[in-house]
């Protein structure tokens, strides 16, 4: 999917172990100065998706921050990585062992959009797809250039695979792939975004469950290509979901679905990027709502009209895909129209699909209440036409431990209001937009109902959180950092409680390992440390 710097996914972290691809700083000066991308390619680096490390100068490491910045990655990195790179066979052994009927699976018209995609990591994604999918199968690709400054020259090699379209102007994510769509000949369609790997044997399998139905539309599981090392990093299956504020989160598999693996299971919302589905059944589905605008909130939009409408959603585990993903930091300037698109997307996908549902959704975001959407007659026609089901049968089929976690009536915070220093009472806990961690700043006049910045509440679910970020320690030791995560509610690394008796924050739900939240004036940070209850800068 096209990563939003807003957006947040809840994941299980995994340790991983890694060999380390090195090329020498000696070689990378050889190639300094040259214009040619192809001449800076070194060989060997991120060979078989290890991560590309190196003794860098210091010269090197400003140019790869620089290119941070600029693009939430290592674009500079990149461009001294082959495109036609090798990755391991990332498949679970037994994926290995099954065979597909190649003769009988449909082909496929690949679409993927672009705007201002760095070329050396596009060419990547073309050149994966090239060498690690079945000519048999890939009947073409569909590059639609969503009006980016610069236009992507396509290798020589492509010739005949590759067909390119140029919108004018940057229409979004929806618009270019409607319009992909339109141009594609195949009898699947699979979406992808510019900034991916294929591994071997991804298509077969995401290609079988389609031949019980054309209404079975279905997604490989993301695996995860490092931002600054561009190493590969297996993810694990996972159901999609998302919660009372339209973020994407992924549950656990159910215990039926773990015992089946690696068999394909129901995944209730898609990630967005990354999909097959018969192209007469997307057209029939209407496509994408042609109101949604720029990105936003589509995946919920047609994950909802697959289910609702008469079709299924599967995440296929023998199929895996790395995604290129940004920088948690990394906000790229929006113009003003397009910084109000997801707000509107969100409330036309409300409008029309949540029913009395939308409720819990505006009391969330009650903000979305004064945002105009536009007509909505041809998505409420398109729902009756189709007889689609209510939102009720989505989450009466596919929701049980998601109502268990994000119930519908809430029971009421243990507390909330600001988190006020005694030991500097003009100083409060803030969390800032962007940070990974919390920080003492100006409290701010209302403390029982401050600003959503120093607003925090003591929740059921015994976390400690401002909107959807929870503070979370990491490691349990003395003097640990405190980190801002999203919330996952289970306890855990994010269990807090209040004692009232000492004012103290405390983590933990052993008594032998708990710590208190403790402020640090002279860098107005917080941290959590070993609970006493004579130390003001506890209290």
């Amino acid at each position: 999917m096209e990563t939003k710097p807003e957006e947040t996914t809840k994941t299980t972290n995994q340790k991983t172990t890694t060999t380390v691809s090195k090329v020498t700083s000696t070689q990378l000066d050889q190639l300094a100065g040259t214009s040619k991308s192809s001449e800076l390619v070194l060989a060997g680096l991120g060979a078989l998706g290890r991560p590309a490390k190196s003794n860098w100068t210091a010269e090197q490491r400003l140019a790869m921050e620089s290119s941070q910045r600029e693009t939430g990655y290592n674009a500079w990195l990149s461009e001294r990585i082959s495109p036609e790179r090798k990755l391991f066979d990332m498949r679970h052994r037994s994926c290995k062992k099954l065979k597909y009927p190649v003769e009988n699976l449909p082909a496929i018209s690949v679409i993927i959009t672009h705007h201002n995609e760095q070329p050396s990591v596009l060419r990547r994604t073309l050149s994966s797809l090239r060498s690690r999918t079945s000519s048999k199968l890939l009947r073409e690709i569909i590059l639609v250039d969503d009006g980016s400054e610069q236009e992507f020259a396509v290798d020589a090699g492509f010739e005949g695979l590759v067909q390119q379209q140029r919108l004018p102007k940057q229409l979004g994510l929806m618009q270019a792939r409607l319009a992909g769509a339109r141009m594609a000949q195949a009898e699947v369609l699979v979406f992808l975004d510019a900034h991916i790997e294929v591994t071997r044997g991804w298509l077969e399998p995401l290609l079988a469950p389609m031949l019980e139905s054309n209404r079975t539309c279905t997604t490989p599981v993301v695996d995860t290509i490092d931002y600054e090392t561009f190493a590969y990093r297996r993810g694990r299956p996972s159901r999609g979901f998302f919660d009372w504020d339209f973020n994407y989160i992924q549950l656990p598999l159910l215990k039926q679905e773990e015992l089946a693996l690696p068999a394909p299971h129901e995944n209730p919302i898609m990630n967005g990027g990354l999909f097959a589905i018969h192209r007469s059944w997307f057209f029939e589905l209407g496509g994408y709502d042609e109101g949604l605008r720029i990105w936003g909130g589509e995946q919920f939009e047609l994950s909802l009209k697959i289910w609702l409408c008469g079709g299924r959603l599967l995440e296929v585990p023998c199929s895996r895909v790395g995604h290129l993903f940004r920088n948690s930091n990394f906000h790229p300037q929006y113009k003003k129209a397009e910084s109000k698109a997801i707000a509107r997307n969100y409330r036309r996908v409300a409008e029309v699909w949540l029913d009395e549902y939308k409720d819990k959704l505006y009391a969330n975001m009650p903000h979305l209440t004064h945002v105009k959407v536009g007509s909505l007659k041809k998505q409420k026609e398109l729902r009756q036409r189709l007889r689609c089901k209510p939102f009720k049968w989505f989450l009466d089929h596919l929701a049980g431990d998601f109502l268990e976690q994000y119930p519908i009536d809430e029971p009421l915070d243990y507390a909330f209001g600001a988190l006020q220093s005694l030991a500097a009472p003009s100083l409060c806990l803030e969390r800032a937009a962007s940070a990974k961690h919390p920080q003492l700043l100006p409290c701010d006049e209302d403390l029982m109902y401050p600003k959503l910045q120093q607003k925090w509440a003591l929740s059921h679910f015994r976390d400690l959180h401002s909107d959807s970020h929870c503070l979370e320690l990491q490691q349990e030791k003395p003097r640990a950092e405190i980190w801002l995560w999203q919330c996952h509610h289970h306890a855990g690394n994010q269990f807090w409680s209040y004692d009232m008796s000492t004012n103290q924050i405390v983590h933990g739900q052993s008594r032998a390992h708990r710590l208190c939240l403790e402020a640090q004036l002279e860098t107005k940070t917080v941290i959590a440390d070993v609970c006493d209850t004579e130390s003001q800068r506890q209290r």
